[in-house]
């Protein structure tokens, strides 16, 4: 069960604001409105949002100057003096000026006027006017057609949350618009006005179509997110309702969340979150629940074993007494609705939500062996967890849940809150069982790596390292599931290793032997590797688009396979390697001959013969043709590939960087090789902002900068970056330099992590270039607004750094890019 909304001042405040507001704009108004006209068929309305008495401070000020028999002049004049006077007020009008006829028949064809005119009430004028106009309302526009208007507004509202569901707009909601938001709140009420003759939520609660319980969550939630939007339109200076990155610090700030600005963010969209969700998930059932009255969905019922029915496709408690006591009856239910991916019939949900009892006296050994974690492989468990969710039985089951309810954390990635992100990790496990099924035998035990993924962030927020004190609590919790000690013990190490995979497969040169080797002795065996594997992919695609796309998955996919092929075949061992480029080198000589000689074996075991073989075909090119230099551009989904072949010469990596930076590509990932005849051949994988590169354009400018030497540094300064379409607000510049001597028995790995910065990957490479050092493999990953740069370093001589010298070169790294960030 969802938390109280915090209460603070300006939320006690906002309700009496937006009405006081509201009332001095009717007092003026109504003196505005000429004395001759009292008794003329003329009456001002208010509808909207200033019908509802809700006015923000630069709301508009909705009017409808509804008439009869009136001459054009005399109406002009009255519209005029009104209207010019909220004007010099600086008021925001938003008005019409219609007959009865012309009103009625706008309705019918517009639906934002219908449901705007559901809030009409008189400001000044005609009394007789405006009970005529509510009755032809009701008579020709709502009676007889309450079925088609319950589904024009249904669908209105998809149509809504599908423009506002977008990931981008879950980090910055829309208080209003997005899905759980102040209009999903005016929906319900619009919805039991027309259907049920229901005006307020207390009318709404008595006709059992919300909880006592639910009336008081959605009028706490509603008032707070009018405050949010009252304090947003301020910090704003405009009409404003999509709570931008800019607003949160200072909005959170001020309603009382703390002083300290992270903080208090992270608190304040928590319970952003947590209010829209209590809109959202009542709003729902109340709607699931008028289908089921309208008769909208099939007629039909059905019994069930185990004391359970399916009513109009929805499941339903048979036994209500019986649930009072037996708590492995109301489990099955959970885990019907996980089986089938029914929902749950509305006065079921009312009930379990109305009578759910202290956790004092649940007693989680009521419950059947590992009951919940079996509920957790089935294929809707997702499903079944939000119900769970919703009516409080989860936070019963896993009290630890109940501090992750609505938990945000302020960076672009995480776009859903932490219990919102543990569930859909479930689902896409669920997924990937399907999707990805080439594995999954190798998993061993479903439930150990479901309840690991329900787990795998429980800790985050609290102090220490989220994963080292999420393995304690995910054994114990593991333990009390009735999981023997190894199975316990399998979840903890998953939600210790979780972050394992991601960061040596985005961090580390795959393709030495080394790297792998290290990373098969932390996995142990093969089905603890192959639960993280899946873990890994959820994780990710549960966070968001921005950490998960092709290149990555191909890089936690080379990570998987080639670990797992110790555990198969024995340790990728000296011979093995030998073996497999012999017989790569074999089946190239066939078609490229002598040229497969120059090529450095690393090249040989960085990537499959289908991808070698192309590449080595525009080498030949380029050897045969004696070009100066070859470019070869591709598409790959959502990435460009890009090819560079040319002969090696002092700051190559540095020049090309900077080239990148000039067209504003985002380089994602880079793989460098120089082969024997120090012919270079790199291959980069790049995002271009604009979703396409102009080959021409960027092969002139490497001419001009590979090979007639252009003052780089001058273009550079001259070009003008592009903009971010996601506005954050600015923070310190953190960085971390490491300099890394222990994972490469052949280079010095340099390891920089930093806020994302136009220009960053050729400042770097050029201040390492100056050190000087060659810079030889580089590995980049890119989130969004912050950069991962891995450079694998050896001096002119071809030698590692000594531990003396890594510690100068580190001190000088830091202080570079302090000058940067400066």
């Amino acid at each position: 069960m969802p938390r109280a909304i915090k209460s603070t001042a300006p939320l006690l405040a906002a309700r009496s604001s937006v009405t006081n507001r509201a009332k001095r704009v009717d007092k003026l108004i109504k003196s505005l409105f000429p004395p001759a006209f009292r008794k003329r068929p003329v009456a001002i309305l208010a509808v909207g949002g200033y019908g509802r008495k809700e006015l923000c401070p630069y709301s508009d000020v909705d009017l409808l100057f509804l008439h009869g028999e009136l001459s054009e002049e005399e109406l002009s004049d009255l519209v005029e003096k009104v209207l010019y006077s909220l004007w010099d007020k600086k008021f925001e009008v938003g008005y019409r000026v219609c007959s009865l006829e012309e009103v009625l028949g706008d309705a019918r064809k517009d639906f934002s006027l219908l449901t705007a005119l559901l809030d009409a009430r008189l400001v000044s004028g005609s009394r007789k006017l405006f009970k005529k106009f509510k009755e032809l309302f009701e008579t020709n526009l709502i009676s007889g057609k309450r079925k088609e208007f319950f589904q024009v507004l249904k669908e209105t509202r998809q149509k809504r949350l599908e423009i506002y569901q977008e990931d981008s707009f879950l980090l910055q909601p829309n208080i209003k618009e997005g899905l759980g938001g102040l209009r999903d709140y005016h929906l319900l009420l619009w919805t039991a006005r027309i259907l049920f003759g229901l005006e307020t939520l207390r009318d709404i609660e008595r006709a059992g179509l919300i909880s006592t319980k639910e009336k008081l969550q959605l009028k706490a939630a509603y008032q707070f997110l009018l405050a949010v939007r009252e304090e947003l339109h301020f910090q704003a200076k405009r009409h404003e309702d999509r709570l931008y990155f800019e607003y949160q610090p200072v909005i959170a700030v001020k309603m009382g969340f703390g002083y300290e600005a992270e903080g208090a963010i992270s608190k304040f969209m928590t319970n952003i979150y947590r209010a829209m969700s209590q809109i959202h998930e009542i709003v729902e059932a109340v709607l699931d629940h008028v289908e089921l009255t309208l008769g909208l969905l099939p007629d039909e019922r059905k019994k069930l074993e185990g004391g359970f029915e399916v009513i109009s496709g929805r499941l339903y408690l048979t036994y209500r007494e019986r649930a009072l006591w037996d708590w492995p009856y109301v489990l099955k239910l959970f885990m019907l609705q996980a089986e089938t991916g029914l929902k749950l019939h509305h006065l079921t949900r009312l009930f379990l939500k109305e009578n759910l009892i202290s956790s004092k006296t649940f007693n989680i050994v009521n419950i059947e062996g590992s009951f919940f974690t079996k509920l957790l492989v089935k294929p809707h468990a997702y499903l079944a967890l939000k119900s769970m969710r919703e009516t409080g039985f989860l936070s019963l089951i896993l009290p630890e849940f109940q501090r992750v309810l609505g938990l945000t954390q302020f960076d672009v990635y995480h776009v859903h809150p932490l219990d919102e992100h543990l569930l859909l990790t479930v689902q896409e496990l669920s997924r990937l069982r399907k999707e990805r099924s080439i594995y999954w035998d190798r998993v061993e035990n479903e439930e150990v790596l479901f309840l690991a993924g329900l787990l795998h962030d429980i800790a985050k927020g609290l102090p220490g390292r989220h994963e080292e004190v999420g393995a304690e609590m995910a054994y114990e919790i593991a333990m009390k599931f009735g999981f023997s000690k190894e199975e316990a013990q399998n979840v903890s190490r998953l939600v210790r290793d979780h972050l394992s995979m991601v960061e040596t497969a985005f961090r580390r040169d795959l393709t030495e032997e080394k790297v792998i080797v290290d990373f098969a002795k932390k996995m142990k065996d093969l089905g603890h590797l192959t639960r993280l594997y899946y873990l890994t992919i959820a994780d990710s695609r549960a966070t968001g688009p921005n950490a998960w796309n092709s290149w990555k998955a191909a890089l936690i996919d080379e990570l998987y396979l080639k670990t797992a092929k110790i555990f198969t075949e024995g340790f990728l061992a000296e011979k093995q390697a030998i073996s497999e480029l012999e017989a790569k080198e074999k089946t190239l000589k066939k078609e490229f001959g002598s040229l497969v000689d120059i090529l450095p074996s690393c090249y040989l075991l960085y990537a499959p013969l289908e991808e070698l073989k192309p590449e080595i075909k525009k080498l030949k090119t380029f050897k045969e043709k004696s070009l100066p230099f070859l470019l070869d551009i591709s598409k790959r989904k959502d990435l460009f590939k890009i090819l560079v072949i040319t002969k090696d010469r002092p700051e190559l990596f540095v020049r090309l960087t900077g080239i990148f930076t000039l067209h504003h590509l985002d380089v994602r990932l880079a793989r460098i090789f120089t082969l024997e005849d120090d012919t270079v051949l790199d291959i980069f994988e790049v995002h271009s902002p604009c979703g396409e590169i102009i080959k021409d354009e960027l092969e002139k400018t490497f001419k001009d900068v590979i090979l007639q030497n252009l003052d780089l540094e001058t273009r550079l300064k001259e070009t003008r970056p592009l903009f971010s379409s996601i506005k954050k607000p600015s923070k310190a510049a953190n960085f971390q330099v490491s300099i890394n001597n222990v994972h490469s028995d052949f280079f010095t790995i340099i390891e920089v992590y930093a806020p994302d910065k136009r220009g960053l990957l050729y400042y770097l490479a050029k201040a390492i270039s100056i050190w000087p050092l060659n810079i030889e493999r580089a590995f980049i990953s890119n989130k969004e607004d912050l950069v991962s740069d891995v450079f694998y370093v050896r001096t002119p001589e071809g030698e590692k750094l000594s531990d003396e010298e890594t510690e100068s070169l580190e001190k000088y790294l830091r202080n570079k890019l302090k000058e940067f960030f400066q």
